[in-house]
C-alpha cells in the first residue's frame, strides 16, 4: 500500500531518491579536510572546536554544488550552524552566510575590544 502512494510523489520526495542524494560523494572527506586546513576556524564565532563545514548551497538544492569549494563554509555545530546557516530552520538555507557570519564576527570583535 505504501509504495503505491510512493508512486503518487514527486521524484524528489520518494524516499529512494532522497537516501541517494544524501550520499556523499567519495572526496567528499579530503575536500572536507583540506576546507578545514584552510578555515580552521567558525567564521562566525570564531570557535575552533566542534565544527561543521557547510554547504552554503545545500547538496539537497544543488547535487553539483557538493564538491565546489567555493560553496563550503566553516561553522560551529552549535549554534552558529543552525543560527546563520539555516536562519533556525533545516528546511531553510541562507546563501548570505559568509556576509552575514564576517558581519557578525566584525561587530562582535569591535563591541568586546571597546
Amino acid at each position: 500500500m505504501l509504495h503505491r502512494l510512493w508512486n503518487c510523489l514527486p521524484v524528489w520526495l520518494r524516499p529512494r531518491y532522497v537516501l541517494a542524494v544524501r550520499e556523499r560523494a567519495s572526496q567528499w572527506r579530503k575536500l572536507r579536510a583540506a576546507h578545514l586546513l584552510k578555515e580552521p576556524e567558525c567564521v562566525a564565532c570564531g570557535r575552533d572546536k566542534e565544527l561543521d563545514v557547510h554547504h552554503i548551497v545545500p547538496v539537497s538544492a544543488d547535487p553539483t554544488q557538493e564538491l565546489n569549494p567555493d560553496n563550503l563554509i566553516t561553522l560551529c555545530s552549535d549554534p552558529c550552524h543552525i543560527v546563520f546557516g539555516h536562519f533556525f530552520s533545516y528546511r531553510c538555507y541562507n546563501k548570505d552566510v559568509r556576509s552575514m557570519a564576517t558581519a557578525y564576527r566584525a561587530a562582535m570583535t569591535h563591541r568586546i575590544c571597546r
